[in-house]
């Protein structure tokens, strides 16, 4: 899977490299290009941006599996090349601590924007609730469309980020959502682990409107002795 084509757009020809890498399920509008597009004035400021979108996202091409945070973070390495920072947002988190771990002398920075990883503090009361909901709206939605509104809704996806999207396209994230295969706890706190010992400078940023999300910023951010803060957000 690591020759597996994806677009890369390069905003930037020098200075520090930065790897922003995008969050979404296959299906939804999420792309490198599109979630990261705010971040492109930074170029004119002395930084190499490198944003690609994710198999099945953007214009790279449907891989014909589920998102896999394993198989999309093998991608990145490439990217990170003699060095790099590493951005990723909810579900890129994942992908960008994969590829953190897998090549930490490489890493020169890691932050994660209300990282997809719920299971690592599923024992917090908090996350028990919002992992319920994620559950109860996945298992009584009566269709693939409707499942995809009510999971993005607890998750805090803004409306505006799925309102014209038609029934086919509500209808295959609505099917990636059931099989998105995010990391099991014991991973990601392999990864967190080995982030702490290659001394990774380590943010973790949530948005303060879920108290699951922030015990999950809590969490990880102890884990690898990284640093939680709060930019307060309405929205994930």
């Amino acid at each position: 899977m690591a020759d597996t084509p994806i677009h890369v757009a390069r905003w930037g020809d020098a200075g520090p490299r930065v790897v922003l890498i995008h969050g979404g399920a296959q299906g939804a509008k999420a792309s490198g290009g599109a979630n990261f597009r705010s971040q492109e004035p930074l170029a004119a400021e002395g930084w190499q941006l490198i944003v690609p979108d994710r198999p099945g996202h953007g214009q790279s091409p449907d891989p014909g599996r589920p998102d896999d945070a394993e198989l999309d973070g093998a991608l990145m390495l490439d990217l990170i090349g003699d060095g790099a920072h590493l951005v990723g947002h909810s579900f890129g988190s994942c992908v960008a601590l994969y590829a953190a771990a897998q090549r930490p002398a490489a890493v020169r920075s890691l932050t994660v924007i209300e990282p997809a990883f719920l299971n690592i503090a599923s024992g917090d009361p908090r996350v028990r609730r919002m992992l319920v909901r994620v559950v109860v709206a996945q298992l009584f939605a009566t269709s693939a469309a409707r499942r995809a509104k009510r999971v993005m809704g607890v998750l805090g996806i803004p409306p505006e980020m799925y309102a014209d999207a038609d029934k086919a396209q509500l209808e295959r994230l609505g099917r990636s959502l059931r099989k998105v295969r995010i990391p099991p706890k014991a991973t990601v706190q392999r990864q967190l682990a080995t982030i702490k010992a290659a001394g990774i400078p380590l943010l973790i940023v949530t948005g303060g409107w879920s108290p699951g999300f922030t015990a999950v910023g809590d969490t990880a951010a102890a884990a690898a002795n990284g640093r939680h803060v709060i930019v307060a957000s309405p929205h994930h």
